[in-house]
């Protein structure tokens, strides 16, 4: 699969994951640098946000976005990146956020969902919505890594499956 920026062609090493295939319960790190397995924090319907790197322009307003969405509804939203954790320390005190934030630096949820950039070496941003079962309901992999999500319809999606 092929995404962009632009007019530069990324493509994604792999596959991705889809509608109807099960989130892969892989060991990630969580702010402290301890080791979780992301099927823990999947608690009914669950929204995850995938952002390339957290210190960027685009993947900030979105963690900003979907923090405050995590606020107003009554599902959990999970936000994961590549980045250290301490990167994700630093950008959630600097914002003033308090959310779960894991970091895929050992690579397995990237190498595992294909949605790794293979000339970035980083997460393609992507949007997931999984069941309680942990089943992917909703996934949009945005097309030019410059744009957000949309957020109206992977909620839209989640209210439809609450």
């Amino acid at each position: 699969m092929q995404i962009k920026r632009g007019d530069q062609i990324i493509n994604l090493v792999d596959q991705p994951l889809a509608v109807g295939d099960a989130l892969p319960n892989v060991e990630l790190l969580n702010q402290d640098r301890q080791a979780v397995q992301l099927g823990d924090y999947i608690n009914g319907v669950s929204v995850i946000s995938i952002v390339p790197d957290i210190n960027t322009k685009t993947c900030s307003i979105q963690t900003s976005r979907f923090n405050q969405l995590a606020k107003e509804k009554d599902y959990p939203i999970i936000t994961l990146s590549n980045n250290q954790p301490e990167d994700i320390v630093n950008w959630c005190s600097s914002n003033d956020v308090d959310m779960v934030y894991l970091s895929d630096l050992n690579g397995q949820f990237s190498e595992a969902s294909g949605l790794l950039m293979a000339e970035y070496d980083k997460l393609a941003r992507t949007v997931m919505l999984v069941d309680a079962d942990g089943i992917i309901r909703y996934i949009e992999i945005v097309a030019d890594m410059r744009d957000e999500p949309d957020y109206d319809k992977v909620l839209e999606a989640a209210d439809k499956l609450k």
